[in-house]
């Protein structure tokens, strides 16, 4: 496979050019975060002596996760019945929404595995800010 000639970045913002590809490549990510944060979480209760691992806590946190994915597929449709603009930007707002409270969780994975989550600190502000912002 032959790399993009302009780069990562560059590949990444042809991705992301027309609304289908930002809702797509947002729902990409989170389908991929939400993977990372499944065995984060396992591999941060396996590792930590403060965390009883329980199998069917991890389960029921993995068929929450899925039924989450399929809700968040289930809006692209239904964007669609929004006049105009209006359903992308519902999306787009849902999904961030998700992106970030997902971010939240693989840091606090990160803080339970007895990582320094001290740098994550301005990004999960920043998400928050956001987060509050839209709320308003």
């Amino acid at each position: 496979m032959q790399p993009h000639p302009n780069g990562m970045f560059d590949f990444l913002r042809e991705l992301i050019a027309t609304e289908d590809g930002l809702v797509l490549f947002l729902l990409s990510l989170i389908v991929v975060m939400e993977i990372v944060d499944f065995f984060s979480g396992t591999f941060a209760a396996i590792i930590n002596p403060d965390i009883e691992y329980q199998s069917k806590i991890g389960i029921n946190g993995l068929l929450r996760k899925i039924q989450g994915i399929a809700l968040l597929v289930i809006l692209i449709p239904m964007s669609v019945l929004l006049p105009e603009q209006t359903g992308v930007a519902f999306l787009y707002t849902i999904y961030v929404g998700y992106l970030s409270l997902t971010f939240k969780s693989l840091v606090e994975n990160y803080g339970k595995a007895k990582g320094d989550t001290s740098i994550f600190d301005n990004v999960t502000k920043a998400f928050e800010h956001i987060i509050s912002k839209k709320k308003e």
